[in-house]
């Protein structure tokens, strides 16, 4: 891998552009009035020494750019105190200035000549302006960056065109704005043009372009900041997308073990492959109930990865800690692909895993019957369990087949009762509560405590049918409404906690008779009514959360035919204001 590989993203090579000027050899005067940066790189020349001070102000020399037969003088003003400017131009301001040893003087303060300039116009015709042009020091603009200019700190560049002649020079500054006087610095001749003999030439012998390719004019345009060439660091998001992609790289690389799989590895066949084509052991407990990989990949519904196991002669019929074997995870899921496979390799499907339930017991229950109805031991189910399948089975087709949105949802079902009965059992007026949808209820739903006050109530066809109550809270399923709302039938309340679990409440009579958390999987104790709900079922065909609608109304008496508005928070429905004494 590359020094950079694991910093950058691939791309594809950078389409050809088009050329829009190249560089020719330097002209005659290249370097009279600025660097001549475009084919040279000076030698940096360090020279750190302090050329004045005042009070609040120092002036520093910090070096020499060098060029052939040219320099670039490298100041930098340190302050301390940063007062109002002054006016622009002042001649009190900072003042530079050469003093050769043939007496001639070189300043900041030279002013400037007139600059022929030659350009071609729209028109093709070449003309010849004059523009003027600072001579001496001349002042470069050093840029804007912070490491160049800040708040007490000001770096000052000034280009001399020719090197002092050879002998003693002086370097001379003077401020009188920030009482520093004139002050002189000895600057070493010698070294300077020593050094400007090894400026390095970027383009030698660089041939000039063909006229009929430049363009006659052109415009560009680059704002302060890191260069637009600079390759920039990654985003966060294509920092998590590298990491995830050198994690799937990671992930197949062949290793003799099972670590570091998660819970959705297992459903990954070339995975498990790879693993078991390193060595890994295909009988190895690696899940926290005592589980093997083949458990695992027949609980994610992984058919590919539940036969690689088996072509390593993984046991098939293993037990986890709870006794089960990989088939029940196959059922459990209703995975055709993998109970198929399960059941060529000879996986035991009428054993009782859990009480009276077995694989094939479970799969008698869904579409996949015939896979098992005739295997060894194979028992049918009796009538009457069969008639409470097809009978939950029908009310949870009756909530529809889109997904619902339960989370935080209160619900309470109560039958052979009418809207206006279950309003008046509430303490309220049923004149007083006309249907509105949650728009236009008599309360600002964004207020959780004043939501809570309230309870929606409508009315669910059925035989028999009864009424709902609804609510974004728990109210639904308090013991002081199911009493209130029982007498003389039966309520069953359920609220589906945000912050998880999903709990019922069954009331008769005006009494509460039973607390239960619903919806997990079935274990011996609980009734026979989780089994035909389907709580088991870890791969469903209907909306989540369905089957505990349709639980809720069974344990209540309804049999529903039309569930779908109940569990529309949208749905109009009556909106009735508890009383104080069923308020919390």
């Amino acid at each position: 891998m590359g020094f950079f590989d694991d910093l950058v993203l691939p791309e594809e090579p950078a389409a050809e552009r088009t050329v829009l000027v190249r560089l020719g050899p330097p002209e005659e005067d290249a370097g009279r009035y600025a660097p001549p940066v475009d084919w040279f790189a000076p030698v940096l020349l360090s020279q750190l020494e302090v050329l004045g001070a005042g009070p609040d102000a120092k002036v520093l020399l910090t070096g020499w750019s060098v060029w052939p037969q040219a320099a670039t003088l490298h100041l930098a003003v340190f302050r301390r105190t940063r007062r109002h400017s002054v006016a622009a131009g002042r001649q009190s301001g900072l003042r530079v200035g050469l003093l050769f040893s043939d007496g001639r003087r070189v300043t900041s303060l030279d002013g400037t000549t007139d600059r022929r300039v030659e350009f071609t116009d729209s028109q093709g015709q070449v003309t010849v302006a004059s523009t003027p042009q600072a001579v001496g020091l001349i002042p470069l603009d050093p840029g804007l960056h912070h490491s160049r200019r800040s708040l007490f700190k000001t770096d000052v560049d000034l280009y001399l065109a020719e090197l002092p002649t050879a002998g003693e020079a002086q370097l001379v500054v003077e401020w009188p704005d920030e009482g520093i006087a004139e002050t002189r610095t000895s600057v070493d001749v010698a070294t300077l043009h020593a050094t400007s003999a090894r400026a390095l030439e970027v383009w030698p012998a660089l041939e000039a372009p063909d006229p009929s390719e430049q363009p006659g004019a052109f415009g560009y345009m680059e704002v302060s900041g890191p260069p637009a060439f600079l390759a920039p660091p990654l985003t966060r998001r294509q920092r998590e997308m590298l990491r995830r992609q050198e994690e799937a790289r990671r992930r197949l690389v062949p290793r003799a073990d099972w670590q570091h799989l998660g819970y959705q590895d297992w459903e990954d066949a070339a995975l498990i492959r790879a693993r078991l084509d390193a060595g890994a052991p295909p009988d190895a407990r690696v899940g926290w109930r005592g589980t093997t990989p083949l458990h695992l990949t027949a609980e994610q519904g992984a058919a590919e990865a539940v036969a690689a196991l088996l072509s390593h002669d993984a046991e098939v019929d293993a037990r986890d800690d709870d006794g089960h074997t990989p088939l029940w995870y196959a059922a459990c899921g209703v995975d055709e692909g993998s109970v198929r496979a399960l059941i060529d390799a000879g996986a035991d499907a009428w054993t009782p895993q859990r009480g009276p339930w077995s694989p094939g017991r479970l799969l008698l229950t869904t579409s996949l019957a015939p896979l098992v109805a005739d295997l060894p031991g194979a028992v049918e189910l009796p009538a009457e369990e069969a008639e409470a399948f097809t009978a939950a089975d029908a009310l949870i087709a009756a909530f529809g087949d889109q997904e619902l949105w339960t989370e935080g949802l209160g619900i309470c079902f109560v039958p052979g009762l009418s809207e206006d009965e279950v309003i008046r059992r509430l303490g309220a007026d049923p004149a007083q509560c006309p249907k509105a949808d949650s728009e236009h209820a008599p309360f600002d739903p964004m207020d959780y405590d004043e939501s809570l006050r309230h309870v929606g109530v409508t009315s669910v066809p059925g035989a028999p049918g009864g009424c709902a109550i609804t609510q974004d809270g728990y109210m639904p399923s308090d013991d002081a409404v199911l009493r209130a709302i029982s007498a003389g039938t039966a309520a069953y309340g359920i609220y589906f906690n945000p912050k998880g679990g999903t709990f019922g409440t069954l009331a008769r009579d005006g009494e509460v008779v039973e607390h239960e958390e619903i919806g997990l999987y079935p274990d011996r104790p609980d009734p026979a009514a989780h089994w035909h709900f389907r709580f088991w079922q870890r791969r469903s065909t209907f909306p989540h959360d369905a089957d505990t609608l349709a639980y809720a109304c069974a344990a209540a008496g309804l049999r529903i035919h039309d569930g779908r508005d109940v569990a529309d928070r949208h749905a109009p429905r009556r909106w009735v204001p508890l009383p104080s004494q069923l308020q919390r």
